[in-house]
């Protein structure tokens, strides 16, 4: 049986809720009972006190050195009884983002049965900024795109490969869906290891400056970030940019969840150091072009891989993962899950589908988690 054929077989046993046990033969499971926690449980005092309590003591730091030495942060939360590891997950967020932010989704996905790693990406969260921006640690920058990738390489080299897990995952969001994309269509020797992949609203195609504009960046937006970094400007802030600022929950753009949403920003005012501003020009230059390049490059991946986008998403374009998945499918039918090998769109969802409110972000966790089981 072909790798595509067994993929293609993976993803119909999702869709119909059927599974294939040991020597093919086919079995209809009764429903998997997720543990997922609810927004009304977020607002009481139990479920997050217990969610502290697990982060505190389940979690584990396992730093390392990325590209040019910095010192990236990472944690781990180990299953306390492997021989029952439904398996391990890398999780790879966001840009802006900090590991303190998954929390919830942390909880969760251990509690259904999954080791987990993470860690913050350089010049972000509670990880080292670049020496370009060390004295003003709020510019989102980066030298070259590519080091976010090999760090997750290294990442995964040190700190997971060596666990020996039966069965490893990458679970990635927005920038870290490039990144993620970005090692899926590499030759690097970690991938071995990797199993599958969940892309969440991956940044494919970037939203362009003028977000009322709804203009993609390819448009206008990356071409005049490559025009400032060629004249000096790369650590400079975009037009209109500036330091770490929480929006109102009203006119914010990564969820309509309130009570997930107070948690994230509570968690960045509880920990000052985490927070990031607006991107450089440097930042937007060199993810134009990762993007671009992921996109196009989508017949390059040959692991199985579920995407999914956010309906009302403003953060990035979800053309951009249309198109991948396009390319994608010149080589697995099965493309990215979705209608046609196209991605699975959870409707008027905004960006940040693990922070969404209950209605939105079940689907989407239970997808995925449907998805990782069949694998």
């Amino acid at each position: 049986m072909s790798r595509c054929t067994r993929r293609a077989i993976a993803l119909l046993s999702v869709s119909a809720g059927l599974i294939l046990r040991a020597g093919g033969v086919w079995a209809q499971p009764a429903p998997t009972p997720w543990l997922l926690t609810t927004e009304a449980q977020l607002q009481g005092r139990a479920v997050p006190a217990a969610i502290e309590a697990f982060w505190t003591s389940k979690g584990r730091a396992r730093n390392f050195q990325g590209q040019d030495g910095l010192k990236l942060a990472g944690m781990a939360f180990v299953q306390a009884d492997r021989s029952r590891e439904r398996g391990a997950i890398v999780l790879v967020s966001g840009r802006t983002e900090t590991m303190l932010k998954y929390k919830e989704t942390v909880y969760d996905l251990y509690r259904n049965g999954y080791t987990v790693y993470l860690h913050d990406h350089r010049g972000q969260g509670l990880s080292e900024r670049e020496a370009a921006t060390r004295s003003e640690p709020q510019k989102g920058y980066v030298r070259r795109f590519d080091d976010y990738v090999l760090d997750l390489r290294q990442f995964i080299a040190q700190h997971v490969v060596p666990a020996r897990h039966a069965r490893v995952f990458l679970w990635a969001h927005s920038m870290g869906g490039a990144i993620s994309a970005a090692l899926l269509e590499s030759d690097a020797p970690e991938l071995q290891h990797i199993r599958a992949a969940v892309l969440s609203s991956p940044m494919l195609q970037i939203e362009g400056m003028v977000p009322m504009l709804r203009l993609p960046a390819d448009i206008l937006s990356c071409n005049l970030a490559r025009a400032r970094v060629h004249f000096g400007h790369e650590t400079d802030y975009h037009f209109g940019g500036g330091g770490y600022k929480a929006a109102a929950f009203e006119s914010n753009p990564y969820t309509h969840s309130a009570p997930r949403y107070a948690r994230f920003v509570a968690q960045y005012a509880s920990v000052p150091r985490v927070r990031l501003g607006s991107p450089t020009w440097g930042w937007l230059a060199r993810s134009c072009d990762a993007a671009q390049a992921v996109r196009e490059g989508g017949a390059q991946v040959r692991l199985p891989l579920l995407l999914m986008v956010a309906g009302g998403d403003r953060i990035v374009h979800n053309a951009g993962a249309r198109a991948f998945c396009l390319a994608l499918k010149q080589t697995s039918p099965a493309g990215c899950g979705g209608e046609d090998g196209g991605p699975v769109e959870i409707p008027d969802a905004n960006h940040e589908l693990f922070i969404e409110v209950d209605a939105m972000r079940r689907p989407a966790m239970e997808r995925a988690l449907q998805f990782l089981a069949a694998q």
